[in-house]
């Protein structure tokens, strides 16, 4: 599961992130180098693989002039494997950032949901 998750080219086939508002693949550019330097480019938003852990794959995300970083993080419980999926961005003090903040969760959180949604069964399926 985690080279699924670490590979960014397998995105296209579970992360919505790749999609647009109308379910529509995106042009999407691949900028493929050393492993520790695989990028996913699409209109606005860039996402760079940082890190490749036993159990955790850190990503760094750009919008605009906004970044972020993104975990994947898998855990065991009773023999079947937790994703958890995590955004951190920072928040300056100015109440409209914080007001902004409460947004993501309404805007990101059910892609994320149906991402991982997706990761599941593409897992599930056996690779012919």
């Amino acid at each position: 599961m985690i080279k699924k998750i670490a590979d960014l080219r397998q995105w296209k086939n579970w992360n919505d992130f790749l999609y647009d508002a109308y379910g529509q693949r995106e042009s999407v550019s691949w900028a493929m180098g050393k492993e520790d330097s695989t990028q996913i480019s699409r209109p606005y938003v860039t996402v760079d693989l940082l890190k490749v852990g036993q159990d955790t794959v850190m990503t760094g995300w750009k919008h605009g002039n906004k970044s972020f970083l993104g975990n994947y993080i898998l855990s065991d419980d009773h023999g079947q494997t937790l994703v958890a999926w995590v955004l951190y961005f920072h928040v300056s003090w100015y109440p409209w950032e914080k007001l902004a903040s409460m947004f993501y969760e309404k805007q990101l959180g059910p892609s994320m949901e149906r991402s991982l949604v997706k990761l599941r069964n593409e897992l599930e399926i056996p690779d012919h």
